[in-house]
């Protein structure tokens, strides 16, 4: 775990992405929480110093499993999300789950027997474009950028010029467009890029970056629409393009996450054709 600023945690070590912990003089701040229950015990006992002053909040960047699964293996506390993540949580019933734990155990992912206790817990609070929170001598800005998804939020500490983005932006590796509107998304980079008391940004996934990784995640975005673009005005069906479509020259697949990384390549790749047949229209930054 990094310390980025006085008091400002995050973890970049496990399967689901990156969490944070923001201390306060009233107790922690917890940003997303690890999907696996052995991350979730990693990280709990990583904290559990600073936990002992008190679990004040759980924010949920957005509604995915891979933000919100680790919610049930934290002390109780309130829980903050968008509400479209709220919405789509109460889709998540134990079939639901079960389904997701055979998933998880067949790749090989996580420990079976812990797996028989996920649980979804829904956020508390909700927001819709902005929310502010005032812990102590802490400030958190909680606000709206969708794009990734319906419910995509991000967390700004404006004194200490950090932020939190959540899968809004993610560094070094190939988004996952698979529930994304890309006009928004494009326009929450361009929001980023635009904000100016951001030094230290921590993406949804890979290292602490600046500003300028909005530009690098811009470019990937529209240039899969273009690719996308040129195959759907040519006939190609959705199944043909996403056989031609490629993205490797973006960013190198390692071997060992192969299948998922193809996976989420692919389906992005369907999103887009999708978003081309309703007409949805461009954004360009």
């Amino acid at each position: 775990m990094r310390e980025i600023a006085d008091g400002v945690f995050f973890e970049d070590a496990y399967a689901s992405g990156n969490v944070g912990c923001v201390m306060t003089t009233e107790g922690a701040v917890i940003i997303d929480a690890p999907m696996l229950p052995e991350d979730a015990w990693d990280w709990l006992k990583q904290n559990a110093s600073r936990l002992k002053q008190g679990l004040l909040a759980l924010i949920n960047t957005d509604g995915s499993l891979e933000r919100v699964l680790g919610n049930g293996f934290f002390p109780p506390c309130t829980t903050i999300a968008h509400q479209s993540a709220w919405q789509e949580m109460q889709h998540y019933d134990q079939a639901f789950l079960q389904r997701q734990a055979a998933r998880l155990r067949a790749e090989g992912i996580g420990d079976s027997a812990d797996l028989n206790h996920l649980r979804i817990v829904p956020p508390e609070l909700t927001m819709t474009t902005s929310m502010t929170l005032h812990k102590g001598d802490r400030e958190l800005r909680l606000l709206y950028g969708g794009g990734h998804s319906s419910s995509s939020i991000m967390v700004h500490l404006p004194k200490e010029r950090i932020l939190f983005t959540g899968n809004i932006l993610v560094c070094g590796e190939h988004p996952a467009l698979a529930q994304a509107t890309t006009a928004k998304w494009l326009s929450a980079l361009e929001m980023i890029h635009g904000m100016p008391d951001v030094e230290a940004i921590v993406p949804g996934s890979g290292g602490i970056c600046d500003q300028r990784a909005t530009e690098t995640l811009a470019t990937y975005i529209l240039q899969m629409r273009e690719r996308v673009e040129e195959f759907y005005n040519n006939g190609y069906t959705r199944r043909e393009t996403v056989d031609r479509v490629k993205m490797e020259d973006y960013f190198p697949i390692p071997e060992t996450r192969r299948n998922d990384i193809e996976r989420r390549v692919r389906g992005s790749v369907e999103r887009v054709y999708d978003e081309l047949k309703r007409g949805s229209p461009k954004k360009h930054p």
